[in-house]
């Protein structure tokens, strides 16, 4: 096979490539942003900072979004319930961002998300 003939199929395979791969970089560059009751099961980072400042952070976070809930009786709920937009929103006035192989809440710091 000649030079120009490798040329060309190698030309031919990338274009190929391009056709398939340009409509899934579109279709994740328009992709939703995550949706709020998925919140907690993300992971955040921070240039720099390690995790028991990642710690505090959440918890004041925490502590600020958290709101009041009631069962059908009336009675306040005994799991905390934190409104995630309120949490993200904190957690982004502090520097941190979602970021996969972040740092991510400690296990038994479990709370209710709400709206």
């Amino acid at each position: 096979m000649t030079l120009s003939k490798v040329r060309g199929v190698f030309r031919a395979g990338a274009c190929r490539a391009i056709a398939v791969l340009a409509p899934l970089v579109m279709a994740a560059a328009c992709a939703p942003a995550v949706p709020d009751d998925k919140i907690f099961t993300l992971t955040w980072g921070k240039l720099g900072i390690g995790y028991e400042s990642f710690v505090g952070t959440r918890n004041d976070c925490v502590m600020e979004a958290s709101v009041v809930t009631r069962d059908a009786s009336g009675r306040e709920s005994a799991m905390p319930a934190v409104s995630a937009s309120r949490f993200k929103s904190c957690m982004r006035a502090r520097g941190w961002e979602p970021v996969a192989g972040g740092y991510s809440a400690p296990l038994g710091y479990d709370v209710r998300i709400v709206q």
